[in-house]
């Protein structure tokens, strides 16, 4: 009996360890058959890790997220590869020691980023939703929802 409770907690942690599938600029498909979900991260960023485990732990969004968008995951101040993005060419910009890359710029409501960001882009390079900081599930299953 012990042996079999053992085989099924380890069965439900991997199937709850499920990665969410997510992509880089450079491996989008060259025709986007959904759209673009941007979530922009730093390593410092507390509140950015808090949104990484409130999604690590919603298989549901995961589910979702894997179905509905191309989920990417950025990190404008380690990302120093140059990113073409819908017809435009990006740089990351050094100041020293530290630095952040253009799209990020680009890409933020008033050309500020903050974190933690989400961006969602329709197929035609429209921001369909922004918002900046922590947000929930709850909203994001929403988003979610709306894009069939």
């Amino acid at each position: 009996m012990k042996i079999l409770a053992f085989i099924l907690i380890i069965i439900s942690g991997i199937f709850n360890s499920q990665e969410l599938k997510h992509y880089g600029f450079d491996s989008l498909p060259e025709k986007l058959e959904k759209p673009i979900l941007i979530y922009m991260k730093t390593d410092w960023c507390s509140i950015c890790k808090i949104q990484k485990y409130q999604i690590e732990k919603d298989l549901e969004l995961k589910k979702l997220m894997d179905e509905n968008v191309y989920f990417i995951i950025f990190n404008p101040e380690k990302h120093k590869e140059s990113i073409k993005f819908f017809g435009g060419n990006y740089n990351y910009i050094s100041n020293g020691n530290s630095g952040i890359h253009e799209l990020a710029v680009e890409i933020s409501s008033n050309k500020k980023p903050v974190y933690p960001s989400w961006v969602l882009i329709n197929r035609d390079g429209k921001v369909f939703f922004r918002n900046e900081g922590l947000v929930d599930n709850g909203t994001l299953k929403l988003l979610m929802g709306k894009l069939n």
